[in-house]
This record gives structure tokens, C-alpha cells and sequence, in this order.
């Protein structure tokens, strides 16, 4: 059975104490550093997610967190600029031979 999806912003983030808080719907839900993407680096406030929910001991807590790109059109955009480009090079290396 698949979780259901949830959006919200990083609210706050302790470093030093490794969680945080995820404002979503109006509430704030806990999240642990372990459940973040570790390969993005640390969660910034502000900071578009999406995440499941379980519960822990009455409480939620924020699991599988995904960050959320900011811009997916400025990025989509990027990213076909990059293959344009690409082509292009290769097109005009394979003319001078």
C-alpha cells in the first residue's frame, strides 16, 4: 500500500540536535535528520518538501523527505539549453574532421 504525500516548508532546522519541524496544513510536524536526503545537504528554512507521515507515540513525524525543486520550469529550461548544447558541440566536432 502506498503512503500518501504530504507538501510543506522547513520551518526550522537544529543542526546541532540533528531535527526540525516541517510546517504543512497548518501544522508543524517533526522530522529527524536521518530521514532527509543526506546528499543535498542540510535543510534550509523555506525549503519546499514533500514527505510521508507515520506516527510515533501520538505525535507525526516526517519521513522520506524529498526536496521539492523550486522552479521545475527554470530547470527544465536548464536542462535543454544543456542538451542543445551538447548536440550542437558534437555536431561541430564531427564538421572539422
Amino acid at each position: 500500500m502506498k503512503q500518501e504525500l504530504y507538501h510543506g516548508k522547513i520551518k526550522q532546522y537544529n543542526p546541532e540536535k540533528g531535527f526540525g519541524f516541517i510546517a504543512s496544513n497548518g501544522e508543524d510536524i517533526f522530522f529527524h535528520i536521518s530521514d532527509y536526503p543526506a546528499a543535498e545537504g542540510e535543510p534550509k528554512r523555506n525549503e519546499k518538501v514533500k514527505f510521508s507521515v507515520v506516527e510515533n507515540q501520538g505525535k507525526y513525524k516526517a519521513i522520506k523527505i524529498e526536496r521539492v525543486d523550486p522552479n521545475p520550469a527554470k530547470t527544465k529550461k536548464n536542462k535543454i539549453m544543456d542538451h542543445n548544447k551538447s548536440i550542437t558541440n558534437e555536431l561541430l566536432s564531427n564538421l572539422r574532421r
